[in-house]
Parts: C-alpha cells; structure tokens; sequence
C-alpha cells in the first residue's frame, strides 16, 4: 500500500499541465512578449502576453540563447509554452525559428 502511494505521490509531481500557444510577435518589452493567437475552436484571434523569467528557455532553432539576444521581431511567428500549474503567464518555453540563413 505504502509503495503504491508513493508511485502515486511522485507520479504526479512528474505530470504538469502544460500548454503551447502558436501565432504572432505583436509587441516585446524586457520581460514581456505579446502574441497574436487564433484559438485553436473558435478560429477567433486574441492577444495574450506572458511573462519571461529567469527560468524560461529560449529558443532560436534549436539553440538556447537569453530572451535579450532574442532579437524578437513584430509580426514574427512564436511558439509559447505555459505550466498552468505554475502560473498561465509565466513562458516556460519560448520557440522561434532559425535565424535567416542558417
């Protein structure tokens, strides 16, 4: 009994509820990001904004680089990733693509 509460216990610290948001760059400030997005069932766009922490992953292809040398643009496509157990703000992971060239 005491190892199937376990299994249990760690087994949900293991499981976040994350989702990813995909659409457009509208606006960036030092820890912001705005993004155009289209719900994926009423096809309606909305404008969402996360928060980038310390702790957020960023991603420009498939190299880490910090949010600031980014070079985020408006109107570029982003991929958002959010722990709604954490926080529905807070960016966990941030995907853009592959500078121009590379």
């Amino acid at each position: 009994m005491l190892a199937a509460m376990m299994m249990w216990v760690s087994g949900t610290s293991l499981l976040a509820h994350e989702e990813t948001y995909k659409g457009t760059v509208i606006a960036t400030q030092t820890a912001k990001v705005q993004v155009s997005v289209i719900d994926d069932k009423t096809k309606k766009e909305s404008s969402m904004e996360f928060a980038v922490t310390a702790k957020t992953k960023v991603l420009r292809g498939d190299k880490v680089v910090v949010f600031a040398d980014a070079h985020i643009q408006k109107g570029e496509r982003i991929a958002v990733t959010v722990d709604h157990d954490a926080s529905m703000s807070n960016a966990v992971v941030i995907r853009l693509a592959a500078p121009a060239g590379r």
